[in-house]
């Protein structure tokens, strides 16, 4: 089979989106939620760029698609893989290494100097097919679950704290709150970006917001959790986690907190004492262009 690349274009999103779902049909994390609205709005809050993605195509018929998002990475413009799949049957074929070199010359031009991704560990023919592309591992993350009927709430604040929500647009100025580069998909960034419901809540000492809890409804993911540092191990923590499931209403059983930096030991003792569970591990992986 020959096949082509080409930049895509939004009115093409119908097409990208039955691809999507063809090419992940069998992954090892299916998605809950297949609908065209699940895809454009985690396009949107990484950043995807649909001029700058690339599909592949058998004549008229889109068979692989890169999703491309570009932002600013450690103060480097970057870009992510934001999803790149390929249809059962034109596996095999070399076509995510074709998309690939065919994004990077128009990247390079519009200045990216970093390529990253994630990929499931599980996942070692795709680790494999990156390291022969020139990526490397640069982190470990774990994902992790919490059934929410076993869950017990943590200690009671040392801190006398107002939970009340805060506005999305506020997520950018705690980004100094965390010890660890958040992942692309779950940077303060990334949260601002998302353009459906989100729920934001902060621990407030005072006037001073202390801590922070962001959790994606579509995704099914607390996106952040994280404590100034000078009130660490009072309890802020598990109070807004606590508060949070507590007026939870919606109907999943388990709460997922994925991509936490495998070097926090600290975080994951913390959240596996709340209950949480590990349920899968990725790596990131980045290339310099």
């Amino acid at each position: 089979m020959s096949c082509h690349c080409a930049f895509l274009s939004e009115d093409q999103f119908p097409q990208i989106a039955q691809t999507f779902d063809e090419a992940f049909a069998d992954y090892y994390l299916k998605s809950t939620r297949k609908a065209e609205e699940w895809l454009y709005n985690r396009m949107v809050k990484n950043a995807v760029e649909f001029d700058y993605s690339v599909g592949a195509f058998d004549g008229d018929r889109m068979v692989g698609i890169t999703l491309i998002g570009i932002d600013d990475w450690q103060g480097q413009m970057a870009a992510f893989d934001a999803g790149t799949g390929i249809v059962p049957d034109y596996r095999g074929q070399g076509l995510a290494r074709q998309m690939f070199d065919f994004a990077v010359p128009k990247l390079r031009e519009r200045g990216v100097t970093k390529f990253l991704l994630e990929v499931l560990q599980v996942n070692e023919p795709a680790i494999k097919a990156y390291e022969r592309t020139g990526f490397s591992v640069t982190r470990e993350f774990d994902c992790l679950g919490l059934e929410r009927k076993t869950f017990t709430p943590g200690k009671s604040c040392e801190l006398e704290i107002e939970i009340k929500a805060l506005p999305q647009g506020q997520v950018k100025n705690f980004h100094n709150f965390a010890d660890w580069q958040p992942s692309w998909e779950n940077s303060f960034a990334t949260i601002a970006r998302i353009p459906d419901d989100v729920l934001i809540n902060g621990a407030f000492l005072g006037d001073e917001c202390i801590g922070l809890i962001a959790y994606y409804p579509l995704l099914n993911w607390i996106m952040t959790l994280v404590v100034k540092p000078e009130h660490r191990r009072r309890g802020v923590a598990a109070s807004l986690l606590s508060n949070f499931i507590e007026n939870f209403n919606g109907e999943v059983p388990q709460i997922n907190l994925v991509n936490v930096d495998r070097s926090d030991a600290g975080m994951l003792w913390f959240l596996k004492k709340m209950g949480f569970k590990l349920f899968t591990s990725q790596y990131e992986m980045e290339l310099e262009l």
